[in-house]
């Protein structure tokens, strides 16, 4: 019996030993890198990104190579041009790369193969004259060997170099998906302090597209498809904004974008539109059609547009353009019956002028003279709305008051200064002037008196009695006066 434990702790000794001698040599072999000389491996994997991934960078002599947790190569402070044959125009700095390779055959310095590209503490820089280097690099295939960017910023300038905006890149990936023959990127980061996720995909076979992009704070989401046939792409977008749903289908021209939907809804209302883009300039213009609208629906979210303003995602210089709604029916509203909403974008402003509602029986009210005003966590509607009455007696019926007092003062318009929080969907009157029909302003001290005496009450839209009994007394206050 002690023979044979004898022998089992020398067979396990014996085991330790070879086992602590391989590790020990293969620590020794993973280790053979490290003697390479510094400016043969740089050579080399500089050749290797270029065949590889067509990557033209300028690798730095600050090259170090580390056992763990993969054998890699470690490079500080790195370049990336846009030309694979110049390298004048400089459109990446990274702070730390990690090129990963191959354990096999570690002996060969001259062929280090590579399986993986961590870039780290990265700037990158495009604009509309670099900017074919990402077009290209998603019409070219992928390698299957992954390039990971982590913790960097995209920033892309207009060509005075303004910076338009900036991409915070937690992490972004991409390459050639070999089993099911697809190229995949896929990225999640920050826009605008907005967190967002994209992912986009091309099927080698067929050549069709998916993209996938949701930004969660703000309750958008889009999916693309790209069908590609008769050597040209015609694309399908389902675009979600909180309870909307928009299907798209369009086409990119030489210079420009034509699109149309026809199954579109706003809260469950079907609507259609069409539209183009121009890109050179930019600008756009969409026309769209509703059967109904709900506008109460609207200034009870407005959250969704408080989030966007407040972010700069729509205040650029570059973008103009109007999109103009358009209904027959405004629902859950007894005043006015059709309606046109114009929102107007103009060199980083966007205002609602020239927006109408109609009664057809007594009048129209149209507004004007909008402006946004911009704060870092909520904005405000500034503008001006005037009422053009062509049937008193109608307007009466609407907004009723005394017979004898009809007569007391002539007015054919009424005009309202008002703001309107986007942050809580309440407005309040800033100023009321009642015009004759040459549009002169009919003074009024006792108006003018109310108005200041109210200027604190703050309405909600949805709340109409409230502001139609607050319109009464205005009336009434006007025609007292007479």
């Amino acid at each position: 019996m002690k023979k044979i434990n004898l022998n089992l702790k020398l067979n396990f000794k014996s085991a330790i030993f070879t086992f602590a001698s391989l590790f020990f040599l293969y620590l020794l072999y993973l280790s053979i890198p490290s003697l390479y000389d510094s400016g043969r491996v740089q050579k080399a994997l500089y050749n290797n990104l270029v065949q590889e991934f067509g990557l033209n960078l300028s690798l730095s002599s600050d090259i170090s190579y580390r056992i763990l947790p993969r054998p890699h190569f470690h490079i500080k402070d790195s370049k990336i041009y846009s030309d694979k044959k110049k390298d004048l125009d400089e459109i990446g700095e990274v702070k730390d790369m990690k090129i990963f390779i191959s354990q096999k055959n570690l002996f060969d310095r001259d062929n280090i193969y590579i399986k993986e590209v961590i870039l780290s503490k990265g700037n990158f820089f495009f604009n509309r004259q670099n900017v074919n280097f990402i077009k290209n690099l998603m019409k070219n295939e992928f390698s299957e060997k992954k390039i990971i960017i982590k913790k960097s910023k995209l920033f892309f300038n207009d060509k005075n170099g303004t910076i338009i905006f900036i991409y915070s890149i937690n992490k972004l990936i991409f390459f050639k998906n070999q089993k099911d023959n697809i190229q995949q990127l896929k990225t999640n980061g920050n826009i605008f302090k907005i967190p967002i996720k994209f992912y986009w995909e091309k099927n080698l076979k067929n050549k069709n597209t998916l993209t996938n992009f949701k930004a969660d704070r703000i309750d958008i989401d889009f999916i693309n498809r790209g069908k590609f046939l008769n050597e040209s792409y015609t694309y399908e977008n389902i675009l979600n904004i909180l309870t909307n749903n928009f299907k798209t289908n369009y086409k990119i021209l030489e210079n420009g974008i034509e699109f149309n939907s026809r199954k579109s809804l706003i809260k469950n209302t079907p609507i259609n539109y069409s539209g183009n883009i121009e890109l050179s300039p930019f600008s756009f213009n969409t026309n769209i059609n509703a059967k109904e609208i709900d506008i109460d629906y609207f200034f009870k979210n407005t959250a969704l547009i408080n989030g966007l303003l407040s972010s700069n995602i729509l205040l650029n210089d570059n973008i103009n353009g109007i999109i103009k709604l358009k209904t027959k029916k405004i629902s859950k509203n007894k005043i006015f019956e059709n309606s046109e909403i114009n929102i107007n974008f103009e060199e980083g402003k966007i205002n609602l002028n020239n927006s109408f509602a109609t009664n057809n029986k007594f009048g129209k009210i149209t507004i004007y003279d909008t402006r946004f005003n911009y704060l870092e966590d909520m904005s405000n509607l500034n503008g001006s709305v005037k009422l053009d009455i062509f049937n008193h007696n109608q307007f009466y019926k609407f907004f009723p008051v005394s017979k004898k007092k009809r007569n007391n003062r002539k007015f054919s318009k009424i005009n309202f200064n008002f703001t309107f929080s986007l942050e809580n969907s309440e407005f309040s009157i800033d100023r009321i002037n009642f015009m004759d029909e040459n549009n002169k302003i009919i003074q009024s001290k006792n108006v003018d008196d109310f108005v200041e005496d109210n200027y604190e009450t703050r309405f909600k839209f949805s709340n109409k009695v409230l502001f139609k009994n607050f319109f009464k007394k205005v009336i009434n206050t006007y025609l007292d006066e007479g």
